[in-house]
């Protein structure tokens, strides 16, 4: 075992001595694709949504020169890459990696871009993962959140070395949790699908809450698929059987509804997704639409982008979204099998 380890060590060693060092060390993350020039909405019109790139999984960074070939040898690399195949929600977090929780692959991808690397969550606490449908990242505290549908469990991974921190529950379970969102105070909000609310838990991970919907008539979110949260702490909560998307305020009230059944601009089929900038647009997937509706927080709709298809800026089932600091919006393209990455104008 020793001469081995002492063999791989010396292999190691000339391969850098001939090739350099592993290319470790981050980089700058290149975020346009100059290959491609797309905007939402289409001349002469202002441009607000700038198409920027896709990420697809390790063959985004894979190149093929002798020290990458060499380096993927040692290491082993080559059958552990695993591409994606049905990213439901992603996040980023402010060290340049880009979190996908994957239905199809049962796996959280980190695909971290400063470093150009991808790492895979499998199994937690000795459990395998089986549906992944939520993430969200707490950047303050250096951790992620990892909701898994069908376990019914909340996971939180140290956002480094991806190791399970803790897990948080409800004295009587959750029925299907799915969407994410985190505020400043490190609150963790939960969309809890069949339990028709949102769950609520403080930073340490204790439970705080159930929210119910305040629409009239109703008491019960109707399937709620996911949450965001406003940039004056609005909580704005999508259910997928009642078409609509409640906001309320941070205490709590009715603010307004959008959105009802119907194919027209502004309406929805099969919302999946939520998520808001730091302006307040509201940004809504719709995996019948195969777009991305833009309203702002009065309920008017403002534009929309994408539609069928499997080219650039084009979605096949487009499901979680996130907007991070640097105001660009992540979406999940499930059936696509990758993640579109959007720059929103200020």
């Amino acid at each position: 075992m020793l001469k081995k380890l002492s063999l791989l060590l010396s292999a190691v060693l000339l391969v850098s001595v001939f090739f350099g060092c592993s290319g470790v060390a981050p980089k700058d993350i290149v975020w346009r694709d100059s290959a491609v020039d797309l905007a939402w909405p289409p001349p002469p019109a202002i441009e607000r949504i700038r198409f920027l790139r896709s990420i697809t999984g390790p063959a985004d960074f894979k190149k093929n020169t002798t020290q990458q070939k060499s380096w993927r040898w040692l290491l082993g690399e080559e059958q552990n890459e695993i591409p994606l195949l049905t990213p439901l929600a992603v996040a980023a977090d402010d060290a340049g990696a880009v979190w996908v929780a994957d239905s199809g692959s049962h796996l959280l991808y980190k695909v971290d871009l400063s470093r150009e690397k991808v790492d895979y969550v499998q199994e937690l606490d000795g459990v395998r993962l089986v549906l992944p449908a939520g993430v969200a990242v707490d950047n303050q505290r250096g951790r992620v959140f990892l909701s898994d549908a069908a376990l019914g469990q909340i996971f939180v991974l140290d956002r480094e070395s991806t190791a399970l921190l803790f897990k948080l529950s409800l004295p009587d379970g959750f029925k299907r949790p799915a969407g994410l969102a985190i505020d400043d105070e490190g609150r963790l909000f939960v969309a809890d699908v069949l339990g028709g609310c949102v769950v609520v838990f403080d930073a340490a991970g204790n439970f705080l809450k159930r929210i119910f919907s305040k629409a009239e008539g109703r008491e019960k979110f109707d399937r709620p698929v996911d949450v965001a949260l406003g940039p004056s702490g609005e909580l704005l909560i999508l259910s997928a059987a009642s078409f609509q998307l409640e906001i309320q305020s941070r205490d709590g009230a009715l603010i307004r509804i959008i959105g009802q059944v119907g194919d027209a601009p502004g309406n929805f089929a099969r919302p999946k997704g939520v998520a808001v900038d730091s302006l307040g647009h509201i940004f809504v997937t719709d995996a019948a639409f195969d777009n991305v509706q833009v309203f702002d927080m009065t309920g008017n709709l403002l534009t929309h982008l994408g539609k069928a298809g499997n080219q650039p800026g084009h979605f096949n089932l487009p499901a979680g979204l996130y907007v991070d600091r640097g105001e660009r919006l992540f979406v999940a393209d499930s059936y696509n099998h990758r993640v579109q990455v959007f720059q929103i104008a200020r």
